[in-house]
């Protein structure tokens, strides 16, 4: 009887095999061999799963954001207003090994997708769900805000997170994340004032 495949399960286990080679190799020393041996597979495999290398990375950077997005669904758990904003601002912050990992292959990925057209298409999928994410988080945690205003606020909460959490990961010192959180505060209080 043939062995049943979770094809799934099979991609995720190639898209964290991605990660490792990037984070090990970076981007370019991420060869499909690369790939395939910390997948524990071969190169044929792997192309069954994906057409290319390129393919692969796109399949790897959408784990990743399938990945944050579960974590901030979970920190939104039981909370409302700007205590959710806030939960779901710092989950998307280089806080911890996983995150700093992350980080360190989003930015790898950002320098890729200004060459290549799959990587951009996927980053611009990805902010626009971010920013709706966010969008209607301050517009739970506002009262009578214009939808100007709750945009330019959505705006600055996604500069805010993209700086910090470009210093949080290449920061050495131990004190970054408590930095990376209270800046993440005072954005808050400066742009969402408790009364």
């Amino acid at each position: 009887m043939p062995k049943m495949v979770d094809h799934e399960q099979r991609r995720h286990e190639i898209a964290i095999a991605t990660w490792r080679a990037i984070d090990e190799l970076g981007v370019d020393g991420t060869t499909m061999r690369a790939i395939a041996e910390r997948a524990g597979c071969t190169t044929g495999r792997l192309n069954h799963y994906f057409e290319s290398r390129e393919d692969v990375l796109v399949g790897a950077l959408r784990h990743a954001h399938r990945q944050a997005a579960q974590r901030m669904t979970a920190a939104l758990a039981g909370r409302t207003g700007r205590d959710a904003l806030r939960s779901v601002l710092l989950e998307a912050l280089p806080l911890d090994h996983e995150r700093r990992t992350e980080w360190k292959v989003w930015i790898t990925f950002w320098a890729q997708a200004l060459a290549t057209d799959s990587l951009r298409d996927e980053h611009e999928r990805r902010y626009r769900e971010w920013r709706h994410l966010l969008a209607t988080l301050v517009a739970g945690a506002t009262l009578g805000r214009s939808r100007a205003e709750i945009s330019h606020i959505t705006d600055t909460l996604l500069a805010v997170v993209d700086g910090t959490g470009i210093q949080t990961s290449v920061a050495t010192d131990p004190g970054a994340g408590r930095r990376a959180r209270r800046i993440i505060d005072a954005s808050l209080e400066q742009l969402l004032p408790q009364n």
